[in-house]
């Protein structure tokens, strides 16, 4: 079956992603009114001029002019705005403005810019909404915060947004630790009700934050909720590219996983997909490999010989674009048969390091939208490259971009319920956990934000000449969206690692 696209366990795995600050917010000022636009003149025909015959001669009599209706005024939408006097209703909802922040690690020395395609695409975002006339009969302001890898940032940063916005949006942060999560919960609104406020996050790791009522993201969550962040716990994986590479495999596949081990929430958000493969029977492991996003080149020769040694038909990679050029250029380097083996990766390698580099020729990457170069069948997509300024921006920047768009959704749904002053941080979570089915059109997978189910829609690409080409299903513009491309299981996705 197919269709119009989870992010899933990469996410964390970019430690090595090439590519902020701070920004104040004064929204003081004098209530503003918008001015009611002018009446519509109705149209009305002139009469008819009266006729009589000359002295002398017989009146005729001569019929009426034909009546003709009065023209109907144009039918105009009513702006929601007009003679609306604004009002601060809320933290973050000024006359004038709505504020968000966006909170992604970037500044940190380990990986620099490593989310900086979060932040650049709800800039981008607010941008093109400003251009556009803005939303809730306000302009978007964006703060923007670095986390930089650390708890005590991420903590700093959801105080930030409990003092200043109406909810953070596009956010992407390796660590979220407790007292982030009780900030984001139980942040006191203008009322001083403890209303918490919305994180329409990109991405999330932590399985605490995952299972926040107040966090909702397109990228879906994989383990069942609530969650304690100890013990088992029932996982969704993506399974549906596997069915294809055994196709291309011509039987039953086996071979290496490389599970990134940076952190513990690197590795529990690795292993539900690497289990649900195992157990749905698609993918035998014959090593389990923890690999390091800063791991150097020599690391690798023990992961190739592990490929020689077992005989593997596919070499999985759950770590970063770096880690998949690593890959390749020590199978090289050892004169292993590439052409025998399938080289799998995950959005994680929909990269322009990848796809410039010659190594890396004919990498698989599954995706949860559709690729760059279908912009032309997608017009939000198109509109979002070309705020970015370029044809393959970071894979990142696509969720963030997404969870701008949801946000407009949800606040012209209070707009539309309650006006342009009945905005709330209560009012947005309400109405974003309405939200049941996002997908821009189809120009990403399907997303229920109400239930943060998994999606089984992908496409599959593959890297041939430089470029990521569609290799399934073969029509553009289409995801595949089979609900068995989705396998449920119950463990404990942190100890079922042992590498």
């Amino acid at each position: 079956m197919t269709r119009r696209p989870i992010l899933a366990a990469f996410f964390a795995f970019a430690l090595v992603v090439a590519a902020c600050g701070r920004s104040e917010d004064d929204t003081s000022g004098e209530a503003t009114t918008a001015p009611a636009p002018a009446p519509t003149q109705p149209t009305t025909l002139p009469p008819a001029p009266e006729t009589s015959a000359p002295s002398g001669e017989p009146t005729e009599t001569t019929p009426p002019p034909e009546t003709v209706p009065p023209t109907e005024p144009p039918t105009t939408i009513a702006d929601p705005c007009a003679g609306v006097t604004l009002e601060a209703t809320d933290i973050g909802i000024s006359e004038d403005k709505l504020t968000v922040l966006v909170m992604a690690d970037t500044g940190s020395e380990l990986a620099p810019g490593l989310f900086q395609g979060a932040i650049d695409g709800v800039k981008a975002w607010a941008a093109n909404v400003n251009a556009s006339g803005g939303l809730g009969c306000r302009e978007i302001e964006v703060l923007e915060w670095d986390s930089k890898i650390l708890p005590g940032e991420s903590i700093n940063g959801y105080l930030e947004a409990c003092a200043k916005a109406s909810a953070m949006i596009g956010s992407n942060s390796l660590f979220i630790p407790p007292e982030a999560i009780t900030s984001l919960e139980t942040c006191p609104d203008k009322s001083g009700a403890a209303t918490g406020f919305l994180d329409l996050a990109a991405l999330a790791v932590d399985a605490l934050h995952q299972c926040s009522p107040n966090l909702f993201t397109l990228a879906s969550v994989a383990g069942s909720c609530p969650y304690s962040g100890e013990g088992e716990r029932t996982y969704d994986a993506q399974v549906g590219p596997y069915s294809r590479y055994t196709e291309l495999a011509g039987g039953q596949l086996h071979g290496i996983y490389l599970v990134p081990n940076d952190l513990p929430s690197t590795i529990a958000s690795s292993m539900p997909t690497v289990r649900g493969l195992n157990q749905s029977g698609l993918f035998v492991s014959d090593a389990e490999f923890g690999a390091s996003g800063r791991a150097e080149q020599a690391t690798y020769a023990e992961y190739i010989a592990a490929i020689k040694t077992s005989g593997s038909n596919i070499a999985v990679n759950g770590s970063n674009d770096q880690a998949m050029i690593k890959l390749r250029t020590e199978a090289k380097a050892q004169g292993l048969d590439e052409s025998a083996i399938i080289w799998a990766c995950s959005l994680a390698c929909y990269t322009e390091s990848l796809r410039s580099d010659p190594n890396a020729e004919g990498t698989y990457a599954w995706l949860s939208f559709l690729p760059f170069n279908e912009r032309n069948l997608n017009p939000d997509m198109d509109t979002f490259l070309t705020a970015m300024g370029t044809d393959f921006p970071p894979s990142w920047s696509v969720t963030a971009w997404n969870s701008g768009r949801v946000y407009e959704q949800v606040i012209n749904a209070i707009v539309a319920a309650d006006g342009p002053n009945g905005i709330t941080r209560a009012r947005i979570l309400e109405e974003t956990a309405k939200i049941t089915a996002f997908d821009n059109n189809g120009w990403i997978s399907t997303s229920d934000l109400s239930q943060k189910r998994l999606s089984p829609c992908y496409v599959l690409t593959q890297l041939v000449g430089g470029e990521f080409k569609r290799i399934f299903p073969e029509e553009p513009g289409t995801l595949e969206c089979n609900p068995d491309n989705v396998v449920t299981w119950t463990g404990d996705s942190l100890a079922e690692f042992g590498g």
